[in-house]
């Protein structure tokens, strides 16, 4: 099931309070939050907070041709893979992966972890999070296709 829901944000300004949108990623209660999108940035970055479960696995190995990934731990560890070994990244780690780079999470421990996503240049990723809860498997690749995500059978998991 996906949901969404409007939550109040507040910066530093009282005049700049904006809303941030929480995307359910299913029933096992990982959510996406948009924390900034590109049309904020002038399209140079999208910001998300990827709140994972303690059931989240994270996605097998996989590409982008049109925008760079950078992943910081806020709080739990998972697993990054950089195209060729796999690292545990705790809070405050941070990896970077650029546009065409093979790479993947995937969080083992049974406790919630949480990532900071940014994305440059800034890509609108939210209707991609909405709907992978609902899409069937037909459906499920044009989706990956649609949105830029091409994945990598010749990795280990």
């Amino acid at each position: 099931m996906t949901d969404t829901e409007p939550t109040a944000r507040l910066s530093q300004r009282p005049e700049r309070a904006r809303q941030t949108r929480t995307i359910r990623l299913g029933a096992g209660g990982s959510t996406i939050e948009v924390l900034v999108g590109p049309a904020e940035t002038g399209g140079t970055m999208s910001i998300y907070r990827w709140r994972m479960s303690p059931s989240s696995r994270g996605p097998a190995p996989h590409f982008h041709t049109t925008f760079s990934e950078t992943f910081t731990v806020e709080e739990g560890e998972v697993d990054y893979f950089d195209g060729r070994t796999w690292r545990t990244l705790l809070p405050g780690d941070t990896a970077h992966v650029a546009m065409g780079g093979v790479h993947a999470i995937r969080k083992e421990r049974a406790e919630p972890a949480t990532l900071l996503m940014a994305l440059s240049p800034g890509v609108p990723r939210e209707e991609y999070f909405a709907q992978l809860a609902t899409a069937d498997e037909r459906d499920l690749s044009r989706l990956h296709e649609a949105h830029d995500n091409h994945f990598v059978h010749d990795f280990e998991r």
